[in-house]
């Protein structure tokens, strides 16, 4: 005699994490860009320290990075990123950022002379409630 006992269908443990697994990926598939707010000190021939403003944008899972002072963006190839620093050059220009302390190097390259921008950079500030 084989006895039959109804079973209960039950959600299997697959079953209830792949929605979980997928809404994770799914949103980490949208990260935005993060963008720096830096401000720039530079000497200028008469010895003076003069301060300019711009916005830095890089995203690590696109790997792009991109300088904004005005209107249109300047955007960097050969970026690198890693946990440290995040660097890129054009033909006239080289960026380098630490991670840590969101200190910003800017080098200018002219045909006879380069010039060195250091600062600081900050995340925009949080909308307060």
């Amino acid at each position: 005699m084989v006895v039959r006992l109804p079973i209960a269908k039950l959600p299997t443990f697959a079953s209830v994490l792949a929605p979980v697994l997928y809404a994770f990926f799914a949103a980490s598939a949208f990260a935005t860009p993060t963008r720096l707010d830096c401000t720039l000190k530079s000497s200028t021939a008469e010895g003076k320290i003069a301060d300019r403003a711009i916005t830095i944008i890089f995203d690590t899972e696109a790997n792009t990075l991109a300088l904004s002072q005005g209107a249109q963006p300047q955007k960097f190839a050969n970026v690198t990123m890693s946990n440290v620093s995040i660097n890129g050059n054009t033909d006239d220009m080289s960026i380098g950022i630490d991670r840590s302390s969101w200190s910003v190097v800017l080098q200018t390259y002219s045909q006879d002379h380069v010039s060195n921008e250091f600062g600081t950079c900050r995340p925009p500030a949080a909308p307060t409630p």
